[in-house]
């Protein structure tokens, strides 16, 4: 018989929301300070509006991606 080490399986909670927080702040970055998209369609947008919609999709797209990679070293062989 050989001892083996049971293998641990990573939480998923920790990595959904290191994914949301980074997706946070890089949704909110690019809403910021990228480039102005209004210019010639005569629409105006408040920039805290901008901020909060984006960094709630940011939230989204970050945790969901932090989702994928507990998934995938959950199951790795």
């Amino acid at each position: 018989m050989s001892a083996q080490r049971p293998r641990s399986n990573p939480k998923p909670i920790p990595f959904i929301v290191t994914g949301a927080i980074i997706g946070f702040i890089v949704f909110g970055l690019i809403s910021y300070f990228g480039p102005n998209r209004n210019e010639g369609f005569d629409i105006t947008y408040d920039p805290s509006a901008t901020l909060g919609y984006m960094s709630v999709l940011g939230l989204c797209v970050g945790g969901l991606l932090g989702a994928v990679v507990a998934a995938l070293f959950t199951y790795r062989k």
